[in-house]
């Protein structure tokens, strides 16, 4: 199931920074201090969310905006009582989560990524700034801090799933479980990006001499890795670069086709001529070829990663049962506070 890079915490609510005051007052909310709700902020919500469920791929939903102006009147009803008990968050809490959230991406991508980069992607998944975007983060972990603590009790009855559930979803899904066809493999690479005509024919030259020495026997993989690779990260471990999956189409899209097919041509331990593709040109040696097949509960959902398919499954379970304590949680106390706060709906 397709999953969005970044979950809201439990409201689908995106925050308006500008209302237009002007507009008809459709609700007034006053826990500790009245605020107005306008039409045009309902609606600008309503094009927010689906907004986002555009960027990330997903279907137009129909929310009307009797349920939107109920989602607005809550978060302000949360925000209201956060302030009222003193429930805030630091930066470094802010900072844990989004340490958290570039983890989720890079497991994703399977790569490192920079603080800027995750910037980059945030406004491409969320259509906000980064200033926008923190402060929708801070009243969202707010928000959650403030339930968590009111209804310490429902979360704490949660319950990891036994071994029987485990096997049971398991068997219910085992053959959504399959691993496509994998390879691994080692690369001398001699990169051309942002480089000129002139910088990539040396680089050409360069590569050329390294398989001439190596087609010679006069080096051997390891040492043509050291030698020319610009590799920084994967040239002192033989050039390894991990596995490769034959579906991801993101690294297919990034290296090119051609480099893509040639590479799972490849037998085992048998090294490639000179590979050009969208980064820069390669020696390639493949170290392991994995067939495809229906993963048991014990294996590996990647290879190389310790995380088994029944990790998986328990950790999958016991966010549901989170999601729905978390539903709960929310809703008993959304009803405490409308019980409490003076609410007026045009």
């Amino acid at each position: 199931m397709k999953r969005n890079l970044f979950v809201l915490l439990f409201l689908t609510v995106i925050t308006t920074l500008y209302a237009d005051v002007l507009s008809e007052t459709v609700a007034t909310v006053n826990l500790i201090k009245p605020e107005m709700i306008t039409s045009t902020q309902v609606q600008q919500e309503i094009d927010a969310y689906n907004k986002q469920l555009a960027i990330n791929g997903l279907p137009q939903q129909k929310i009307s905006k009797k349920d939107m102006l109920e989602n607005i009147i809550s978060s302000k009803l949360l925000l209201q009582a956060a302030e009222r008990d003193g429930v805030n968050v630091s930066g470094a809490d802010i900072q844990k989560v989004i340490e958290a959230q570039m983890k989720s991406v890079e497991a994703q991508v399977r790569r490192k990524i920079t603080l800027e980069q995750f910037k980059g992607i945030v406004q491409k998944q969320t259509d906000m700034s980064w200033d926008e975007y923190l402060k929708n983060l801070k009243e969202q972990i707010i928000k959650q801090t403030y339930v968590t603590q009111k209804k310490k009790n429902i979360f704490t009855s949660v319950k990891p799933p036994t071994e029987k559930e485990i096997e049971r979803r398991y068997q219910d899904n085992a053959t959504k479980f399959v691993s496509p066809e994998y390879v691994r493999a080692s690369m001398v690479f001699i990169s051309t990006l942002n480089k000129n005509n002139q910088e990539k024919t040396a680089a050409k030259a360069k590569i050329d001499e390294a398989y001439r020495k190596l087609k010679n026997g006069e080096i051997s993989f390891d040492d043509a890795v050291l030698k020319y690779s610009t590799d920084e990260k994967a040239k002192y471990r033989g050039g390894d670069i991990g596995y490769i999956r034959r579906d991801d189409k993101n690294l297919r899209a990034s290296l090119g086709d051609n480099f893509f097919n040639k590479l799972f041509d490849l037998k085992v331990n048998e090294i490639s001529p000179v590979l050009s593709s969208n980064t820069g040109y390669h020696i390639v040696k493949v170290t392991e070829k994995r067939a495809p097949k229906v993963l048991a509960l014990n294996d590996p959902v990647n290879p190389g990663n310790s995380l088994t398919v029944h990790d998986f499954l328990k950790t999958g379970i016991f966010q549901e049962r989170e999601q729905a304590a978390l539903k709960k949680a929310l809703a008993e106390v959304i009803t405490e506070l409308k019980s409490e706060a003076e609410i007026t709906i045009f």
